[in-house]
């Protein structure tokens, strides 16, 4: 390998590293394949990613050293085209071969999203009608949560072309949302408004966020995990505001609406159905096509089975890892059998288990000063992604250990 070759080399792996990236692989994730690629290819390669930042040292057989620097740009779960990388990092098996390998990068990142528009707007009612349930709401508050979801995604869409707003959309949607909440509560009374307004800000919930940060930490990938979770953390005190104001300003021009003493229960099979349209809703939030809809689903339905399976015998700590491990080890099949990502079985089965309305509620339960159940709520929302985290580690570790002989027998 010359001096051109390397060059050529550590400049497509600055490329697809971003391009991994920026469609929500977690940094550990990143730099294996890093490593694995250089491996294949005869060079020795030293990635270190961070959520801002990513360093590449590529070094050759000769001792000839490439390193590349490269700020990174935000991200955001992209799932059609994770699939896509997968299957070009693990096609990848010749330097010969880099402008082919790099043709292909830029198509997959040119291409458009499968979710956008009215369809993702579409998806923002299942996704925040089965969250309302999840929170032990009702018929009403699963309907009003669904329109204000639907309505947030909207807005969400629109303040995305508007880079320049930032930190400041979580908390205008978020005071919207709270604002609708009490507004609906008037034309639909017996509900409870803030069941239906954290159900309609749910796609911004980094519950999954703290999850991998958790993940990010137990793999000493402390910059990553740290920066992941302040920013978690950040988001939740932001939308927390968001919903303050918008609850106070509510207040103070409509009339309050009386809580209802009980809420009217759902049948059994409401739960399960919800957590299916969770599934199928999912499919927009990640990015993912349409034809992986029965993963989605079924991931989403196992994660739910067995936390409440075991959640009923042994709390809801162990349930919550018994129901991570499950889903994790069903992805490592799903990934053995399908040769496509175990990130589409783990990242919605997760994403049904993640504790993100729960920390919402303690931050809320902080702004209005009830320390005692807000630092009882954070806590418990630590504890569940710290579980949930372990969960898929112990299935990241174990599992292929299980597949791997297997495959260099088929190999031979």
């Amino acid at each position: 390998m010359n001096e051109q070759t390397l060059a050529r080399l550590a400049h497509f792996l600055r490329d697809l590293g971003q391009a991994l990236h920026v469609s929500g692989a977690p940094a550990h994730d990143l730099e294996t394949a890093m490593k694995e690629i250089g491996r294949r290819l005869g060079a020795r390669v030293e990635g270190f990613a961070v959520l801002t930042f990513l360093a590449l040292t590529v070094v050759s057989g000769d001792k000839s050293r490439r390193v590349e620097l490269l700020r990174l740009p935000p991200y955001d779960y992209n799932m059609a085209r994770l699939i896509d990388l997968d299957a070009l990092c693990r096609e990848i098996s010749s330097v010969d071969q880099l402008a082919a390998y790099a043709e292909r990068l830029a198509v997959i990142m040119r291409q458009p999203p499968p979710w956008s528009g009215w369809r993702f707007v579409l998806m923002g009612f299942p996704l925040s009608a089965s969250v309302a349930l999840l929170l032990r709401g009702g018929w009403v508050e699963m309907l009003c949560g669904g329109l204000i979801g639907m309505l947030f995604v909207a807005g969400y869409l629109q303040f995305a072309r508007i880079p320049r707003l930032g930190p400041a959309v979580p908390v205008i949607l978020c005071a919207l949302a709270a604002f609708m909440a009490q507004g609906l509560a008037h034309i639909w009374p017996q509900q409870v408004p803030f069941i239906s307004a954290v159900a309609g800000i749910v796609l911004l919930l980094p519950g999954f966020m703290l999850t991998v940060a958790m993940s990010e930490l137990a793999t000493q990938n402390y910059l990553a995990g740290t920066g992941r979770l302040t920013g978690a953390f950040v988001l939740l005190f932001l939308m927390g505001a968001g919903l303050a104001i918008g609850t106070q300003v509510s207040l103070a021009w409509l009339p309050a609406v009386p809580l209802p003493g009980a809420l009217n229960p759902v049948p059994g099979w409401a739960m399960w159905a919800a957590i299916a349209g969770l599934g199928i809703s999912l499919l927009a939030v990640l990015q993912a096509p349409w034809s992986s809809v029965h993963v989605s689903v079924g991931a989403c339905l196992l994660a739910w089975a067995v936390y409440s399976l075991v959640d009923a015998r042994m709390g809801n700590v162990v349930g919550a890892f018994a129901g991570a491990l499950a889903v994790a080890s069903a992805g490592h099949l799903y990934q053995y059998l399908s040769k496509r990502p175990a990130a589409l079985v783990q990242i919605p089965g997760l994403i049904t288990l993640v504790p993100g309305s729960m920390g919402f509620r303690g931050v809320h339960a902080l702004i209005e000063q009830d320390s005692a159940a807000g630092i009882r709520l954070i806590t418990d929302m630590v504890m569940t992604g710290a579980v949930l985290a372990v969960g898929l580690l112990l299935a990241n570790n174990i599992l292929p250990l299980l597949f791997e002989p297997r495959d260099n027998n088929r190999a031979a």
